[in-house]
C-alpha cells in the first residue's frame, strides 16, 4: 500500500470541501475589498502630503500596489490552523487520531493544502489580472520569470504559515482556554508579517530585528517579489531562507509538540 496514500485521499477530500462552500468563498473574497478600499484611501490621503512622492521607498503605484497583492496574500496563506487544532486539544478530539495509522501533522497539513487548492488558483487568476492592469497603466515590470518565482515564494509562504500556526497551537497544552490568544498572536502575526502595511513603516531597529524572524517570508517577501522591489539576488536568497525557516519550525514544532504530548490528559472526544 502507497504509504502517502492516505495523505493524498485528505488532500481529494480538502479539495471537495472547498468545493462545497462555494459562497463562503465568494463572501470571503468580498470581505477582503473592504480593508484594501480603506487602505487606499488612507495611503492616497498620505502621499497627497509627501512633496517628493516617496514615503518608506514606495511610490504610490508601489504603495498601492502592495496594499493589494499584501491583502490577497495573506487571505492566501492564512489558515486558522491553530483554532483548530487548539479545540482539538481542548475538547479530547485529539484522541481520535492518535490511534490512527496517520500522523496528525501529515493529516492537517495536507487537509490544508487541499482546502485551499482551490482558492490558490483562483486568487492567483485574480493578482494576475491586477498586475497587467497595473503593468498597463503604471509600468509594472511583470515577465513570465517573476510570475513563477512569485508562485514559488507564495507556495513556500503557506507552508511555513502553516508551521507557525501547528507551533503556536502547541501551546493549548499548557492552557485551557486561549481563543483570545490566537486572535492576539493572529493579528501580530500578520502585523510583523507585512500583511497590513510594508514592514520599512516599523523603522530601521524593528527591520533589523525582523531579519531574524520567520514572519516577513510569509507575506511582505512574496509580496515585493512580483511588485518589482527586489532584484534576482534577493528573491533567491529570499526563497532560501523560506526553505531555511521551514525546515527549522518543522523541527522545533515537533520538539515542542513531543513535550506538549506528555502533558495531554486524552479526556472528551
Amino acid at each position: 500500500m502507497n504509504p502517502f496514500g492516505k495523505y493524498l485521499r485528505v488532500f481529494q477530500l480538502g479539495i471537495q470541501t472547498s468545493l462545497e462552500y462555494r459562497f463562503d468563498f465568494a463572501f470571503s473574497l468580498v470581505s477582503a475589498f473592504f480593508p484594501i478600499l480603506i487602505q487606499t484611501f488612507i495611503w492616497t490621503a498620505v502621499f497627497a502630503g509627501s512633496p517628493d512622492g516617496q514615503f518608506f521607498g514606495y511610490s504610490y503605484e508601489e504603495m498601492i500596489l502592495y496594499t493589494i497583492v499584501a491583502a490577497i496574500v495573506t487571505r492566501i496563506v492564512s489558515s486558522n490552523t491553530d483554532h483548530s487544532i487548539g479545540t482539538d486539544i481542548k475538547d479530547g478530539a485529539l484522541n481520535k487520531h492518535l490511534i490512527l495509522p496517520a500522523s496528525y501533522f501529515g493529516l492537517k497539513l495536507f487537509g490544508l493544502l487541499g482546502q485551499k487548492m482551490f482558492f490558490f488558483a483562483v486568487m492567483h487568476g485574480i493578482i494576475f489580472i491586477l498586475l497587467i492592469v497595473f503593468a498597463n497603466l503604471y509600468g509594472v515590470d511583470l515577465t513570465i520569470e517573476r510570475v513563477a518565482l512569485f508562485v514559488a515564494a507564495v507556495t513556500l509562504a503557506l507552508l511555513l504559515s502553516f508551521l507557525i500556526s501547528y507551533t503556536v497551537a502547541a501551546i493549548a497544552f499548557w492552557l485551557a482556554e486561549i481563543s483570545y490568544f490566537f486572535e492576539l498572536t493572529g493579528l501580530l502575526i500578520i502585523i510583523l508579517s507585512g500583511g497590513i502595511f510594508p514592514i520599512e513603516v516599523f523603522g530601521e531597529t524593528i527591520n533589523e530585528l525582523l531579519d531574524y524572524l520567520p514572519f516577513k517570508y510569509s507575506i511582505y517577501f512574496p509580496t515585493n517579489v512580483i511588485n518589482g522591489k527586489l532584484n534576482g539576488h534577493e528573491i533567491a536568497q529570499g526563497l532560501g531562507l523560506q526553505g531555511l525557516w521551514i525546515g527549522v519550525l518543522f523541527a522545533g514544532s515537533r520538539m515542542i509538540w513531543s513535550v506538549g504530548m506528555k502533558k495531554y490528559l486524552g479526556l472528551g472526544g
